[in-house]
């Protein structure tokens, strides 16, 4: 299969990659990348992006969003700024990937979006990204029966990883991490497994 991978850079993208580069035709994709740099809260980026790959590879198999940025504010302290960066880039953003890439993949492909626990738990700095998160989820419940042809669907939901709790502890005190390894499974069966419509959450 040849697989695009959006954030491939990231903890969680560089775990994908490595779960599926043995047996598939990955094709990285971040913001710095040399070959394929993508902005998804930019359009015209992820237009350019995906005819480049289009016109080198042919139909995409199966595309992943593992980005996407939120801000981490107390509700009192969140800005007009805050607001938009989550919603212009991790909602909009992977709205608007599942918009475009349809004229880039194949007939049967499989699209997985990323969300996060925070779509049902609360922390004192989680207001906007819950917001976006939840929002997420009713796309991709909503979008999946009208999708084109047979494309499937899906948003792997992580919490809090462990290769990030040295950064984020203090925003989730309590909850118990996992291993970008196993959030990375998640992904392989919305990519590999028959699935559409689904929140495959990784707690």
């Amino acid at each position: 299969m040849k697989i695009v991978i959006i954030g491939a850079s990231g903890t969680i993208g560089s775990a994908i990659v490595t779960a599926l580069k043995e047996q598939h035709q990955v094709i990285p994709v971040s913001r710095n990348s040399t070959d394929y740099p993508m902005d998804i809260e930019d359009p015209n980026s992820i237009r350019q992006v995906l005819t480049n790959i289009h016109s080198q590879y042919g139909a995409i198999d199966a595309l992943i969003c593992a980005a996407g940025s939120v801000a981490f504010k107390p509700f009192s302290q969140l800005e007009d700024l805050d607001w938009q960066l989550g919603i212009n880039n991790k909602l909009m953003g992977q709205i608007n990937l599942v918009r475009i890439a349809s004229d880039y993949l194949a007939a049967d492909a499989s699209i997985t979006l990323t969300s996060g626990i925070l779509a049902e738990e609360n922390i004192v700095t989680g207001v906007s990204a819950g917001t976006v998160n939840a929002a997420l989820h009713g796309f991709v419940t909503s979008v999946a029966p009208v999708l084109a042809s047979q494309l499937r669907i899906n948003c792997v939901c992580p919490t809090v990883l462990e290769e990030s709790m040295q950064i984020y502890s203090d925003y989730f005190p309590g909850f118990v991490p996992v291993s970008a390894q196993k959030v990375a499974l998640a992904y392989l069966r919305s990519v590999l497994g028959i699935d559409t419509g689904q929140i495959i959450k990784v707690y």
